[in-house]
C-alpha cells in the first residue's frame, strides 16, 4: 500500500478548512494515492450543518503528527489458533521468516505467543510418551503431521491418554507392554494389529501404506479404535508424532508485550529497550491481532507524509509539525512561515476560498467531484466569501460555484441563507465557543494578536451577551499572554461588523476605522474580511502608538 497522505486545514477549522481538506482526500484517492483528510480542532455548527446536510463524515481528529505504529510497515500478523500443532506453526515460521506468532482465538482475539524458541526447546526435549494425550492432542493434528489418511473413525473417538508406542514384538511375549488409550504404530502384521484392538488402544497407526482386513476393520469399529495409515515407516512416524502436539502446550501466555496502532513510535522504542522479545504483536481498536512489529521496523524512521490546505502559518498548523514532512500546500492567504524540508508542491491563489482552488484542481484534472463533494466546496466557497459579499471574492469563486451548484442540485442563496442561520444560532452556545471558534493569532509588528469572528444574521442579539464576551476575552488575553484580543461580530445581511477589543491599542485600532472606541467597542461599516481588511488596520494602529505613522 501507498504511503498515507494526511491533509488538514488549520486549527480552529472552519467550513472552508474542513470541506477543502475532505475535497482533496478525495481527489488523491482517485487519483490512486492513499489520503485521509483529519481536523486539528472541534467542528463549529456551520460545518456540522453542511456535513450533515450533503451527508459526509468529518474528518478524524488528530492533534499530533508524531510517528505511531500505525505508519511502520509491519509484518503480517500470520496469527495461528492454539489448536494447530507445532509442526504447522514452525512451517508458517519459516515461510514467513517470523521469529514469533500470536496465538489467537477464532474472534482474532490475543490469547499468547509461540517462539521458535519454544518451538526448539520442545524438540531437544525428551518427552515422556504421554504427551500428545497430556497435550490434548486433536486426531486432526496426528493426520497432518503423519499425512496419514482415516480407515475408521468412531463416532465418539477414544480419548489417547496412554502411552506412544511402537508394536515391535510378538503378541505372545508383549506382556503389558501396550494397553487402553494407547496410541500403536504397527505395520501389516495383522495379529500385532488384531492384539492391539483387543487391548482398547485408542489410535491405531498402520505405517508403510498397510492395509487392514476387513475382519480386522470390523473388530475395529466394534471396540471403537481409530484406524489410520500413512506412507511413513514406523520411525519416521514415531518421530513425527511428538510434532503433533498442540502450540497451546508451549505457548507464553504471561507478560505478553502488544502495541496498539496508535502507539507512538517514541514509546514503543523505549519499550523494546527494556523487553527482549524478537518481535511484539500489533492490535487494532477491537484488539484483533493485525500484525507484528521489531526492532529492525524502526530503523526506516518515516515521518509522516502532510499536506496543509488553508494555511501556511506555524502557529495555525498541528503543534509538533516539525515531526512530519510536509509535501504540499493549497492555500489562499499570504506566505506566512512554515518551512520544509525539501521543495513541495504550493499553489497559492488570490481566490476567496482554498475550495475554489481545490474545486479547480479537480476540473483540471479531468475529475468531476460526486454530488456531495461538490456540495460541501459549494458550502464552504460561499461560507468563506460570506456569498460574495466579502471583498476577497473573485470571478473565480463564483464560476466555481456555479459549476458546482449544478453537480450538487442546490438553489445556492437559498442554501447559504439556511447555513448562515445554522452557523450563527446562539442556542446552547456557551461564550467560550464563541472566542475559540474561528480564532487565529496573528504576530503584527511583533506583537501577538489575537483575532476571533464571531458570523451573526442579528446583532442585537449579542447585546445580552456583551459584557460576558469582554470579561472572558480578557481572561483569555492574559492567559494566552497576548497584547491584544480583537473580537469581529460580523452581521452577514448588513456587511457591518461590531469589534471588540481588550488589552492594547484599542484606541488605535479604532481610529484606524475613523472612529472612537466606546466600552471596548466600535462599529466598522463594510467589515467583513479578518485578512483583508482588519489585519491591515493592526500594523497601522501598532505603528500610529509607536508614532510611526
Amino acid at each position: 500500500m501507498k504511503e498515507k497522505l494526511y491533509i488538514t486545514g488549520h486549527k480552529n477549522p472552519d467550513t472552508d478548512s474542513i470541506c477543502a481538506a475532505i475535497a482533496y482526500a478525495e481527489l488523491k484517492n482517485r487519483r490512486g494515492e492513499n489520503a485521509e483528510a483529519i481536523r486539528l480542532g472541534d467542528l463549529n455548527q456551520e460545518t456540522q450543518f453542511v456535513l450533515e446536510y450533503f451527508g459526509v463524515q468529518p474528518p478524524r481528529f488528530k492533534d499530533t503528527m508524531k510517528p505511531q505504529v500505525r505508519d511502520l510497515d509491519m509484518d503480517d500478523a500470520n496469527a495461528i489458533t492454539p489448536d494447530i500443532s507445532l509442526n504447522k506453526a514452525l512451517s508458517i515460521i519459516e515461510a514467513n521468516h517470523n521469529n514469533d506468532l500470536p496465538t489467537v482465538d477464532y474472534d482474532e482475539n490475543l490469547l499468547g505467543i509461540v517462539s521458535l524458541t519454544d518451538i526448539n526447546s520442545c524438540y531437544m526435549e525428551v518427552w515422556d510418551d504421554r504427551v500428545l494425550g497430556r497435550s490434548g492432542t486433536p486426531i486432526e493434528n496426528i493426520l497432518e503431521v503423519i499425512s496419514g489418511k482415516v480407515l475408521f473413525r468412531p463416532e465418539t473417538i477414544r480419548k489417547p491418554d496412554g502411552r506412544m508406542t511402537v508394536f515391535a514384538m510378538r503378541p505372545d511375549t508383549l506382556g503389558d507392554g501396550i494397553g487402553a488409550g494407547d496410541i500403536v504404530i504397527v505395520g501389516d502384521r495383522e495379529d500385532a494389529q488384531l492384539d492391539a484392538i483387543e487391548r482398547d488402544v485408542s489410535i491405531l497407526i498402520l505405517c508403510g501404506g498397510s492395509d487392514m482386513n476387513e475382519e480386522i476393520l470390523a473388530r475395529a469399529k466394534q471396540k471403537n479404535v481409530t484406524i489410520l495409515t500413512t506412507e511413513f515407516s514406523s520411525f519416521m512416524c514415531a518421530r513425527l508424532l511428538p510434532q503433533a502436539v498442540p502450540v497451546s502446550y508451549v505457548m507464553s501466555t504471561e507478560g505478553i508485550v502488544s502495541f496498539s496502532l496508535d502507539d507512538y513510535i517514541d514509546e514503543v522504542r523505549t519499550t523494546m529497550a527494556n523487553t527482549r522479545f524478537r518481535s511484539y504483536p500489533v492490535l487494532n481498536h477491537q484488539n484483533r491481532v493485525i500484525g507484528n512489529v521489531s526492532r529492525y521496523h524502526l530503523i526506516s524512521g518515516k515521518r509522516k507524509k502532510l499536506i496543509l490546505v488553508d494555511h501556511n502559518e506555524r502557529n495555525q498548523s498541528v503543534d509538533d509539525i516539525d515531526t512530519a514532512d510536509i509535501v504540499e500546500i493549497i492555500d489562499h492567504h499570504r506566505v506566512a512561515n512554515i518551512s520544509t524540508d525539501g521543495p513541495v508542491y504550493f499553489r497559492n491563489e488570490a481566490v476567496g476560498s482554498t475550495s475554489t482552488i481545490i474545486s479547480k484542481m479537480y476540473f483540471e484534472s479531468g475529475v468531476r467531484p460526486p454530488r456531495e463533494i461538490a456540495g460541501i466546496l459549494a458550502a464552504a466557497i460561499i461560507s468563506d466569501t460570506l456569498y460574495f459579499r466579502s471583498p476577497t471574492s473573485t470571478n473565480e469563486d463564483r464560476l466555481m460555484l456555479d459549476r458546482l451548484t449544478k453537480i450538487a442540485g442546490i438553489q445556492p442563496e437559498q442554501f447559504a441563507e439556511e447555513m448562515f442561520k445554522a452557523g450563527t444560532s446562539l442556542e446552547n452556545r456557551k461564550i467560550a465557543d464563541l472566542l475559540n471558534g474561528d480564532v487565529k493569532q496573528f504576530m503584527i509588528e511583533g506583537e501577538p494578536i489575537r483575532v476571533a469572528q464571531v458570523f451573526t444574521t442579528n446583532l442585537d442579539h449579542m447585546e445580552s451577551i456583551h459584557d460576558d464576551l469582554l470579561e472572558e476575552m480578557e481572561e483569555l488575553r492574559i492567559e494566552k499572554g497576548e497584547r491584544t484580543f480583537v473580537v469581529i461580530l460580523t452581521d452577514i445581511f448588513q456587511e457591518l461588523s461590531e469589534v471588540m477589543v481588550t488589552g492594547d491599542y484599542a484606541k488605535e485600532i479604532a481610529e484606524a476605522f475613523d472612529t472612537q472606541i466606546v466600552n471596548h467597542t466600535f462599529i466598522a461599516k463594510g467589515l467583513l474580511s479578518r485578512k483583508k481588511q482588519l489585519v491591515p488596520k493592526l500594523h497601522q494602529a501598532i505603528n500610529a502608538a509607536r508614532g510611526l505613522v
